[in-house]
């Protein structure tokens, strides 16, 4: 027995090396990567609440229907629905909205709620007040100059309910046209819902049940690179000294390994990542979604990475000491 005594303490220190490794990778993928609170500092950086007008232009456009919209906003392209978006929504309303899309899609994925919605209010908020009324206005500016007859449509139109054509309106016909300006994003306001669903959970095989399954075994990774640290203790230790030996090895080589990864891993983590988002994105999702698998690889990769590097680093550190330790006895004795 004492023969094969060290090749096995080997290949359970090799064990041990690869499943320890393969194990801080999956723990804190699922610790970190599935929580709201980990991109929102995130996102803030990487400018993802900027993107929100387009996301909500893309939503209304996408799930309402053009006939049932007020007088003047029908038939608005999602461009100009998200220039819209972007001068009635200030920034320091538009980080809130994203908070509130962040903890609902991931209170979505975690099975917590069957839908993935975004609160309205504040949006409708700004649309019945001065701020609405100037989104408004800052929307016409950017249409071409109506002429007499177009400006003599609006107010008919709008007075009898008939579709009319956006113009840009002379100054002198901009004071006759504000109060039913305000009417219209009053009526607008009022048709907006108080949460929009982005996403429903679909009826049958619903993906977030295999993504649990998935998680639970993430969950319980660190136990078998556990199971082979208790054989390399009990094939090699024998002293103290064996103990510090054989226990720095393996810390040491995991935690360098994984601090590598840690450094140099990002592009290539994010690359894969992201192919894997792009190709899995379920048929039920928005499309516009997709715009997003980018940004979501990068942030998940850095938030994953972020803590390996340093607990590699602290591994490293400690099975080192260790190694040094057994080293310095040995040469003592």
């Amino acid at each position: 027995m004492t023969t094969y005594r060290k090749p096995i303490a080997i290949l359970f220190t090799i064990a041990f090396v690869v499943t320890a490794v393969v194990a801080l990778l999956f723990f804190n993928f699922d610790r970190r990567a599935f929580t709201a609170e980990t991109y929102q500092q995130a996102f803030a950086r990487e400018d993802f609440y900027n993107k929100i007008p387009s996301l909500l232009a893309q939503s209304i456009t996408s799930s309402t229907d053009p006939a049932q919209q007020p007088l003047g906003m029908q038939g608005m392209s999602t461009e100009t629905w998200e220039s819209f978006m972007r001068t009635l929504l200030p920034p320091e309303v538009l980080k809130p909205l994203g908070d509130d899309v962040l903890i609902s899609t991931f209170a979505y994925i975690n099975m917590e709620s069957n839908s993935i919605e975004v609160d309205l209010a504040p949006v409708k908020t700004s649309m019945r007040s001065e701020t609405g009324t100037q989104a408004a206005i800052a929307l016409l500016r950017t249409l071409p100059a109506c002429t007499l007859e177009q400006s003599a449509l609006i107010m008919f139109g709008m007075f009898t309910g008939d579709q009319v054509q956006l113009c840009n309106p002379p100054e002198n016909v901009l004071p006759m046209l504000m109060p039913i300006i305000q009417g219209q994003m009053q009526a607008t306001a009022t048709i907006i819902p108080d949460r929009l669903t982005l996403v429903t959970a679909p009826p049958q095989n619903d993906p977030r049940q295999r993504l649990q399954t998935i998680r639970f075994f993430m969950r319980l990774s660190p136990i078998l690179p556990l199971i082979f640290l208790l054989g390399l203790t009990l094939v090699a230790v024998r002293s103290p000294n064996d103990w510090l030996t054989w226990w720095g090895i393996a810390l040491g080589i995991t935690g360098f390994i994984t601090f590598l990864m840690g450094v140099l891993g990002t592009p290539i983590l994010r690359a894969v990542l992201e192919s894997v988002l792009t190709k899995r994105l379920p048929n039920y999702l928005p499309s516009f979604l997709a715009d997003f698998t980018g940004d979501f690889a990068a942030v998940m990769v850095r938030a994953q990475l972020t803590p390996v590097l340093w607990q590699g680093l602290t591994l490293a550190i400690i099975g080192s000491g260790m190694f040094a330790a057994g080293y310095f006895i040995n040469k003592k004795k």
